[in-house]
């Protein structure tokens, strides 16, 4: 069992609100420098790398657990987001064609595949896709463990490493061209999952997280200056890329900076909220605009649309996210067996088998 780490739930929240932050700032709410216009992202990624490996990458790869994986993998992103892209299409297409997710049906098929680029839902393809990718790595580390036979590890390390070369040339909405972000996501999980005590320096650990956050404000206040690539080009910059995973990384050390930063009780609420507040944010931000298009920047408009966000999140986590995630995880439960029996077909062991 690993231990639950409370500053990287807190991190997801923090994720979450920076995405906000940042839209916020390009739809004409704040002015902001946009020196991080895409941290959320960023973290999103890479989160989900660190998450997958510290979780699973010791694991035995047998048909129980990867079923209890992919049933984990789908319950948290498929069915909140299906049922946003539903709704959506319902709003566009019958109601509203100027909202803010042109969800018609031209584009309802790609998005229902987890291929679909309208507005933020150009993340939730990569997202599932390395889910997908993350099965093979780890079917490919628990291959090498058991036999010591690191060929399809190799090929795979070697796919991934092509693909992170050929990022800039490729399309958004393919998990390649953020796959840099995953893979040091993965390579800080794996690190942080060896690493079974925590470090008995408090204080460097603390003075590691101050100066992060310093710098990070630094940056931002536009104290410390970026080159001109970081600024405008950061999503597919590697040294981003290394950047966001060790503040990852170091963040999963327990201090006191950590858990007042990122651990306290409103940022893992956040946390929780996360998925439902990137899915709700824009359209808050559009019918906003719409009732004051010209007080969009007045403190009190401004205060009132992210409380708004906050709010409809909550009752949207509550009711539809995990009304609809329960409602498919019993589903899952149910056909359990059948699903393990997919797998078994496709060459994964059963647990009994496993040595």
């Amino acid at each position: 069992m690993n231990k639950k780490i409370d500053s990287i739930s807190g991190l997801a929240g923090f994720a979450a609100l920076m995405v906000i932050y940042a839209h916020m700032g390009s739809e004409g709410f704040l002015r902001l420098s946009h020196h991080f216009n895409n941290l959320g992202v960023m973290i999103f990624f890479s989160l989900s790398g660190f998450l997958l490996s510290y979780l699973y990458i010791d694991k035995k790869f047998c048909a129980e657990d990867v079923t209890a994986y992919s049933l984990a993998r789908f319950t948290r992103i498929a069915p909140a987001y299906l049922f946003t892209i539903l709704a959506s299409f319902v709003i566009f297409t019958f109601f509203d064609p100027q909202f803010e997710y042109q969800i018609g049906t031209h584009n309802l098929l790609r998005h229902l595949l987890f291929i679909g680029n309208e507005s933020v839902f150009w993340t939730i393809g990569p997202q599932v896709q390395f889910y997908v990718l993350f099965l093979l790595l780890w079917s490919a580390t628990a291959h090498y463990v058991s036999t010591k036979n690191a060929m399809p590890l190799i090929f795979i390390v070697f796919a991934c490493v092509l693909l992170i070369m050929l990022r800039r040339s490729l399309p958004g909405t393919f998990v390649g061209a953020n796959l840099h972000y995953f893979a040091f996501g993965v390579l800080a999980g794996v690190v942080r999952r060896k690493m079974h005590i925590e470090f008995h320096q408090p204080q460097l650990i603390n003075i590691i997280h101050v100066s992060l956050l310093l710098l990070f404000l630094g940056v931002e206040c536009g104290i410390i200056e970026l080159s001109e690539r970081m600024t405008h080009d950061n999503l597919s910059t590697m040294a981003m890329a290394v950047l966001v995973a060790f503040f990852i990384f170091v963040f999963s050390f327990d201090s006191l900076s950590a858990r007042l930063l990122f651990g306290n009780p409103l940022l893992r609420l956040m946390g929780s909220l996360s998925f439902s507040l990137y899915l709700l944010h824009m359209p808050v931000l559009y019918w906003v605009k719409k009732l004051y298009p010209d007080d969009i920047a007045h403190p009190v408009v401004v205060a009132l649309t992210f409380m708004l966000i906050i709010a409809l999140a909550t009752l949207y986590f509550y009711t539809v996210e995990r009304y609809c995630a329960l409602a498919v995880k019993n589903l899952g439960k149910k056909y359990a067996g059948r699903i393990e029996g997919m797998f078994t077909r496709l060459g994964v062991k059963h647990k009994a088998t496993v040595s």
